[in-house]
């Protein structure tokens, strides 16, 4: 008798005299084949795909909270590298799989939920103004997401076409199933997590407000004396004991929360499954006035309308809403010179505002008076959070609708028609008697500025694909996409400022006094025509064929059609050699190689050159003309021509690699090599200025990645109920540029004249540029070498030009994951690791130069700048020079002084822990309840960076954005810790 069960060793028996038999079929870890998600959702055996697919399961999702899925991800897949902009509520994330394909586009991954491509943008910040803006993926509700697959690079993303260049990112959602013998099931979660501020500078505690050793009660900076308990006269005019007030910042935070609650229901019937859900989402940030509420309503369903017709419809609404804080290189950030707030400095012990509810600086009047709320020239920090206000509301809405047939059990064909739309309401305000702006286009002056703003965008993607499976004889099998998308992107922009405020608290537009209207809109389109076909033969070798056409409206005629192929291919050895088959070490032995290529999109609008009111006409020398001139309205060409001879870019790759696992899977390792190439990179060229134009669009660039990705997976221990598992990814990546256009020699990426970050040809991609130090020397490009050359007097002197000062690129990243099990009990924790790539910091050049930072605490010697002195007979010798410590770091980390104040932002965090307990099911079982999941969970616990001081290295001033390694007046990241119960009925 042959005892079998799908994924179980077969077992024989001899039929004799017995009547009953007792038979325990072991797991067949050679027939379980995994089962992943890969382009338009279609499930494929893992075995049978020829490049890299990763996924994240909800559990992985949801087992230590964050607000922004994204970040749910982190150190969790090999080749991807999420990167944290800040601290502040609804800050955004950036996601890099795989490095950097293009230059001034976009590099961050396609999102598709259920096959329907959605908006992720939105999450750059601007330097001057704003806030920490959010990438839209915050809109998701973790809970709903069954699982994420992540297609790396374009051999696995070729299908999604110019939009997937960079990889892209699959969410399914769930669709609902029964739960044992019950047709339908009900699911409670709802998490409580506390949140706290995180890495705060070290600050000195021993020398109070002033310079050069004296109180000065309008100094920004803590060189005064050293405080003894003396009288002075503070900015208000009164005498008051001068003390040091260790936690005068950390007072500024305040704990934050973050509580979320979901609420589902799951079932199904023979034809049907259907899901539905609400959930929501409150979070107050460490900030006072910042909070974000999220609420969302989801509906998944399908259905099998005769044998042969099924239908689907998925819908989630979606609203967001949020109040921040102004951010940035602006008077108006709360934090932009707080973080060297005097230490003799209380900022709580004196009024933030006054009866009216205006402030009034001591150094803008120039008169000490009870009347000032504050020393300085900028914003008092608790005024600007309580008055200087951005809030927002996002409505969205993403969904489809699907139908299909099956005309026979190997030929379908499958329709889905969806739509991503939203709208963003913003309202941000400066209020009267602000030293500055944080809204674009607002006056400065302390007048005040109001900002009413409606963006909307919705993107419409169609797909008709027809899959044809089936195998053709005992060996060789075959499956057949052709397919068909249409896809539509549209964006309209308008708003209004209002400066001038005339009614102090009143905040609507018609309050001011003089108006700036402006708009903007945008749309394209894209058709494309696709094609994919996989053979198989015996079951251990897949052979896959992609390609795809695509028409984009934003090239010219003769340039909106473009082609791309790709192919793959997979061999799985121990199935096919006798040798591996029947071994019981070795369970799976899979080679794999991919190549690949895939266009990109232009940007809209750049085939031509257009008209616009806001450039305004000058000659660079002379005076500007400005419109309205004269009363008339007018407009002038833009100083950026278009192309109409541009083309698509395209990104090249290839990849080879292996899956392995041994001992009944308990070692697994997956390892990946790849390269990949993009050629004709779209950008603004610069061109002379005699032609009318600064700069003209072209198909000019190049660059390339190549990297190493590996994940390793263990099953150390397996003793009895209790199992300890781990897994290892790494990932290293090198990007680099390789060719900008002639006579460019960089491209700026962000940043001011010093620092930025940029391309420059031959260097790794996003370089950070910076002022640097004279030295004994310069190399034949005229690059600094050697040894400071200081002054006679001993002090430092910046050179002429700017140079590379840093890499932002992490030399590798990876994640190590734990898992410890006994019965119902399971503890998880994830290591977050970053190895090099450089950041430079405006907060620590702030610390030393302002005398904060506790290293500037030592000034009971003077200070000798290591360097040499030359001669009067042009030698050199060592600087012997002494200056004060005031001297010495202003010297060396003083405002616009670049080359010391980039470090190493390595580190190593314990990004996740969660402990979680189900009670036992013959405990529930006598209950109304499915079943009960207590658990406790952290993120952001522990954070070790031995190279930076001060501050925490996960944070980037422009957001999600190319321009990486930049770090201004941030928010740190914060920790949070809290408890969480799910119920299911």
């Amino acid at each position: 008798m042959v005892f079998s069960s799908v994924g179980m060793a077969t077992q024989e028996r001899s039929i004799g005299t017995e009547s009953q038999f007792t038979v325990a079929l072991a797991q067949d870890v050679r027939e379980l084949s995994e089962i992943v998600v890969t382009a338009f959702g279609r499930e494929q055996e893992k075995k049978a795909v020829g490049f890299s697919v990763s996924e994240v399961k909800n559990q992985e999702l949801t087992q230590a909270r964050a607000t922004n899925i994204s970040n749910s991800l982190t150190a969790k897949v090999a080749g991807v590298r999420v990167q944290g902009s800040s601290g502040m509520v609804g800050a955004s994330s950036a996601i890099f799989i795989r490095g950097m394909t293009t230059f001034t586009g976009s590099n961050q991954p396609l999102f598709v939920v259920d096959g329907i491509p959605i908006d992720n943008g939105g999450g750059t910040n601007a330097l001057q103004n704003g806030v920490a803006n959010s990438n839209r993926a915050i809109d998701i509700n973790q809970d709903d997401v069954e699982s994420i697959s992540v297609l790396k690079g374009p051999a696995a993303a070729v299908l999604y076409g110019s939009r997937a260049a960079s990889g892209a990112i699959l969410i399914t959602t769930k669709k609902g199933a029964t739960l044992g013998a019950k047709k339908q099931s009900v699911t409670v979660t709802s998490n409580y997590n506390v949140v706290k501020v995180g890495r705060l500078p070290d600050y000195q505690n021993t020398y109070g407000q002033g310079t050069q050793g004296v109180f000065n009660r309008l100094s920004q900076g803590s060189w005064g004396p050293r405080v003894t308990g003396q009288t002075v006269q503070n900015f208000r005019g009164e005498d008051e004991v001068l003390t040091i007030n260790p936690n005068n910042v950390k007072d500024i935070f305040q704990t934050g929360s973050n509580f979320q609650n979901n609420l589902a229901l799951s079932g199904a019937t023979e034809r049907t499954r259907y899901y539905a859900a609400y959930g929501n989402l409150n979070e107050i940030g460490i900030l006072d006035n910042n909070k974000l509420t999220r609420n969302t309503l989801t509906f998944n369903g399908t259905a099998q309308l005769t044998e042969k017709l099924r239908s689907g419809v998925n819908v989630v609404y979606t609203n967001n809403q949020s109040q921040r804080t102004p951010q940035g290189n602006a008077l108006v950030n709360p934090f932009f010179r707080t973080y060297f707030l005097p230490r003799s400095y209380d900022v709580k012990r004196y009024p933030f505002e006054q009866p009216n509810g205006g402030q009034q600086g001591a150094a803008v009047v120039g008169t000490f008076t009870p009347n000032n709320t504050w020393y300085s020239n900028d914003d008092n920090p608790l005024w600007t959070i309580k008055y200087n206000t951005y809030n927002d509301e996002i409505n969205r809405v993403v969904g489809n609708v699907s139908i299909g047939y099956d005309f026979t059990n190997w030929l379908s064909v499958d329709y889905k028609l969806g739509t991503d739309t939203y709208t963003q309401i913003i309202k941000s305000v400066n209020a009267r008697d602000s030293r500055g702006s944080n809204i674009a286009g607002g006056a400065g002056g302390a007048v005040g500025n109001i900002l009413d703003e409606s963006y909307s965008r919705t993107e419409t993607s169609s797909y008709l694909n027809l899959t044809l499976k089936r195998n053709l004889t005992e060996d060789f099998g075959v499956r057949l996409l052709l397919g068909n998308e249409i896809n539509q992107r549209a964006s309209t922009d308008i708003g209004i400022v209002g400066t001038d405020i005339q009614v102090r608290g009143f905040d609507n537009i018609t309050n001011t006094k003089t108006f700036q209207p402006f708009a903007t809109r945008n749309k394209r389109r894209l058709v494309g025509f696709y094609g994919d076909l996989q053979l198989a033969y015996r079951n251990f070798a897949f052979l896959g064929l992609t390609g795809r056409n695509d028409y984009s409206s934003t090239f010219g005629k003769s340039k909106r059609s473009y082609f791309y192929p790709g192919a793959s291919a997979s061999v799985v050895l121990s199935d096919a050699l006798p040798v591996l088959k029947d071994n019981s070490v070795v369970n799976l032995v899979k080679v794999r190689a991919a190549a690949a290529q895939v266009g990109r999109e232009a940007p809209e609008y750049v085939t031509d050159t257009y008209f616009d009111a806001t450039n305004v006409p000058a000659d660079g020398f002379g005076p500007r003309l400005t419109f309205p001139f004269r009363g008339q309205l007018g407009q002038s060409l833009d100083n950026v021509g278009g192309n109409p001879n541009l083309g698509p870019e395209f990104t090249t790759s290839y990849e080879f690699g292996t899956d392995l696992s041994f001992f009944g899977g308990r070692v697994a390792l997956e390892a990946t090599y790849y390269e990949q190439k993009s050629s004709d990179i779209i950008f603004a060229v610069p061109v002379a200025a005699g032609s009318g134009l600064t700069n003209a669009y072209q198909n000019i660039g190049k660059s390339e990645a190549k990297g190493i990705e590996l994940m390793l997976s263990t099953i150390p221990l397996k003793l009895g109920d209790f199992t300890y598992s781990n897994s290892f990814n790494f990932s290293r990546v090198r990007n680099k540029v390789l060719e900008l256009a002639p006579g460019v020699t960089q491209i700026t990426l962000g940043g001011f004249v010093t620092p930025s970050t940029r391309l420059i040809a031959g260097q790794p991609y996003g370089v950070i540029f910076g002022s640097v130090f004279q030295r004994e020397s310069v190399d034949d490009k005229g690059r600094p070498q050697g040894r400071l050359l200081l002054t006679p007097q001993g002090r430092a002197v910046l050179a002429s030009d700017n140079q590379i000062v840093g890499d932002p690129n992490p030399k590798w990243t990876g994640g190590i994951t734990n898992t410890f099990s006994y019965k119902g009990l399971t503890l998880n924790t994830l290591l977050d690791i970053r190895y090099g790539g450089d950041i430079i910091s405006r907060n620590v050049s702030d610390l030393r130069r302002q005398g904060a930072a506790i290293e500037t605490g030592d000034r009971d010697r003077t200070y000798v700048i290591d360097g040499v002195i030359r001669q009067p007979d042009g030698s050199l010798a060592p600087n012997n020079v002494q200056i004060t410590a005031e001297n010495y770091y202003d010297d060396l980390y003083g405002f616009g002084r670049a080359e010391f104040v980039v470090f190493d932002a390595s580190w190593l965090r314990l990004r996740e822990a969660a402990l979680t307990y189900a009670l036992p099911k013959s405990l529930t079982d006598k209950t109304f309840l499915g079943g009960i999941e207590l658990g406790i969970n952290a993120r952001n616990l522990f954070l070790y960076a031995p190279n930076i001081p001060h501050i925490d290295p996960e944070v980037n001033a422009q957001g999600q954005s190319n321009s990486q390694g930049l770090e201004f007046n941030a928010l740190p990241q914060s920790r949070t810790f809290g408890g969480s119960v799910r119920l299911t009925f």
